[in-house]
């Protein structure tokens, strides 16, 4: 009943923030729309908060990874079907793609190659949305952008063996088997054709461990998609 009153009502608007900020009452806003029948009111809500001046950096970050997080949490609650999620989390890589093509690009570097990135998760840990938005990120700031895990089975390994990679950026989204992301870091590192090949670590478990580069071998860690670009640049 709460679905079909989503996706007719046309009270579920953003409220925004005159600071710019996007507020948790948006994000929930921005859950019950996307939890609703009508494709168009994704857009319409997205719509709006961008004309209230609201940044596509903002929205990516702040809008779809909060409403990312809340998703999950609520089908870890048993509060959101199989169904509900897919279509959530479906809805949720359209408008990171739509905005992907809206962040603002880097100047060029007149004679320099593009950096390549590997950006993958581990097996088991698949943080599909959080890459994809990552991606967007590194695409509009001058990189070649090569997606892993899960998107590509191919090991990192592999793939390091057989492309020139500058860097591999890992999103981990638990802190389970550091012991296997280290062995995966070293066979990376032995592997590579790049000998000075650069590890950034990302996700949702360095919220949890802020020491974990250290711990499993990274060279960095970087927490926010909008400087990870940078980050990486640092350690080339």
């Amino acid at each position: 009943m709460q679905s079909s009153k989503v996706a007719t009502s046309p009270e579920i608007t953003p409220q925004g923030s005159p600071d710019g900020v996007i507020r948790a009452t948006d994000v929930d806003r921005f859950v019950e729309v996307l939890r609703g029948f009508e494709e168009s009111a994704v857009d319409n809500f997205v719509s709006s908060l961008l004309s209230n001046g609201h940044t596509v950096d903002q929205l990516l970050v702040d809008l779809v990874g909060g409403a990312a997080h809340e998703v999950g949490e609520l089908w870890k609650q048993d509060r959101l079907n199989f169904v509900e999620v897919t279509l959530a989390t479906g809805r949720l890589q359209r408008i990171v793609r739509s905005l992907g093509c809206e962040i603002q690009a880097a100047p060029s570097m007149d004679g320099e190659a593009r950096p390549v990135i590997l950006l993958t998760s581990p097996v088991g840990q698949a943080h599909t949305l959080g890459l994809l938005m990552v991606a967007e990120f590194f695409q509009a700031s001058s990189w070649t952008v090569c997606l892993g895990n899960p998107f590509d089975p191919t090991p990192a390994a592999d793939v390091a063996a057989n492309r020139f990679l500058d860097v591999v950026g890992i999103s981990l989204s638990l802190t389970d088997g550091l012991g296997t992301i280290r062995d995966e870091i070293r066979k990376i590192r032995r592997r590579s054709r790049n000998r000075s090949i650069a590890i950034l670590l990302g996700g949702p478990a360095l919220q949890l461990e802020p020491n974990l580069a250290h711990e499993v071998g990274a060279d960095a860690a970087c927490m926010d998609a909008r400087v990870a670009p940078a980050a990486a640049r640092a350690l080339l």
